[in-house]
């Protein structure tokens, strides 16, 4: 038996491979040519694709189809929601409610909206940023 190492193996493949592939050498030439196609494209000026020539009327169409869509739409929901809701009767009592239970839902209900609106204040200064930051 013929046992090679792999050093051996991989040697002999690398001489195959340089044998196959001719690599031309590059020189001071190439360079200049890179370079220079490089300089002029800098020196160029920017192309401005020209605007694509569109057709007014088309999207005036669609607009139209969309508009008769919408008011088909809306149609269809009026004349169905006014056939569904024709037979019911809806019988609903008024809570009672005294004038101090009224008085106290309005303070609360002031307390709440004030709350929310310092929190929403105090969430755009630097503290409320990185508190949100740190949260959400």
């Amino acid at each position: 038996m013929n046992r090679k190492s792999n050093a051996d193996i991989e040697a002999k493949l690398h001489r195959s491979l340089s044998r196959q592939v001719r690599v031309p050498t590059l020189d001071r030439r190439f360079d200049a040519s890179v370079w220079s196609r490089i300089e002029a494209e800098e020196r160029a000026p920017l192309r401005v694709s020209s605007p694509m020539v569109s057709r007014t009327g088309g999207g005036r169409w669609l607009m139209v189809s969309n508009v008769i869509g919408l008011a088909v739409a809306a149609l269809l929901v009026v004349i169905f929601g006014l056939r569904m809701f024709a037979g019911v009767d809806v019988e609903l009592a008024v809570p009672d409610f005294s004038i101090a239970q009224n008085q106290q839902l309005v303070e609360n209900v002031a307390w709440a909206i004030t709350a929310a609106t310092l929190g929403f204040g105090l969430m755009i200064t630097p503290v409320g940023r990185r508190l949100r930051a740190e949260f959400f």
